[in-house]
């Protein structure tokens, strides 16, 4: 009897150990992007910086990975929060409901490619097919595509002179903590089952920086559509609202 209880008590010894230690490692991975969050409110956008954010080209989420958050329960907006390690922005999507709690995370991975961005110009050559139902929402946010080349162009163009980083990040001196965006338009592009959503950042017509959401094959190129569409390619979506002056900003 004495044996079988030890073994029990061991049991749920290693049990709440393990359960311990799976709870500070997801902590510890909470804190990690929360320290980045942190970094990058106090960042020096400087020559450092603009040289290693010029080598950016997009940020990779998984497709699959945003779908399964977008389709959590009363997740109604993702948030793409800022981070900075490195001389370089980091980017995650959190998922939030009407109250702003946290949901589920996904992380992103930049990608550095000159071959990527070479290719982008092809969005000069494609138009929004204007004949194509869509919802209010996603005309709301829908971009015509060689406005998003222009908008990206325009933002490795601000970090070749290096100049007023600080202004085109922030508004009125404090600077952008995330962009949000209504799960559905989120859900709309996840449904075209391409590999990544890249998240492309640009400089837009009122000299801020902003998101752009552009569906990316396996290989990273600009998604086209299946020659069963009448669509050129799938659609680009800004990711419209910086954090201030919309909403209220997540404290440091």
């Amino acid at each position: 009897m004495k044996k079988r209880n030890f073994c029990i008590a061991l049991m749920t010894l290693l049990v709440t150990f393990s359960c311990q230690k799976d709870a500070s490692q997801d902590d510890g991975s909470l804190n990690t992007f929360s320290n980045k969050k942190e970094n990058w409110l106090k960042a020096d956008l400087n020559t450092q910086f603009a040289s290693s954010q010029k080598q950016v080209t997009a940020y990779l989420f998984p497709a699959e990975e945003l779908d399964k958050l977008v389709n959590t329960p009363k997740v109604e907006e993702v948030r793409f929060v800022l981070g900075y390690e490195r001389n370089t922005i980091q980017i995650e999507a959190a998922g939030v409901d009407k109250s702003g709690k946290k949901l589920g995370l996904v992380e992103s991975t930049v990608l550095k490619d000159i071959s990527v961005q070479n290719n982008l110009v092809e969005l000069k050559k494609l138009t929004v097919n204007t004949t194509k139902k869509r919802s209010l929402l996603l005309n709301e946010h829908i971009l015509v595509p060689s406005y998003a080349f222009a908008w990206i162009d325009a933002w490795q163009e601000k970090l070749s002179s290096v100049s007023d980083l600080d202004e085109v990040l922030s508004y009125e001196g404090t600077r952008f903590r995330y962009y949000s965006l209504e799960a559905g338009v989120v859900k709309e592009m996840t449904s075209k089952k391409s590999a990544n959503v890249g998240l492309f950042l640009g400089l837009n017509p009122k000299g801020k920086v902003t998101t752009i959401l552009i569906n990316l094959d396996k290989n990273n190129g600009i998604k086209k559509a299946s020659q069963t569409s009448k669509d050129d390619t799938d659609d680009v979506y800004d990711g419209a609202r910086p954090v201030p002056p919309y909403g209220d900003p997540e404290t440091p």
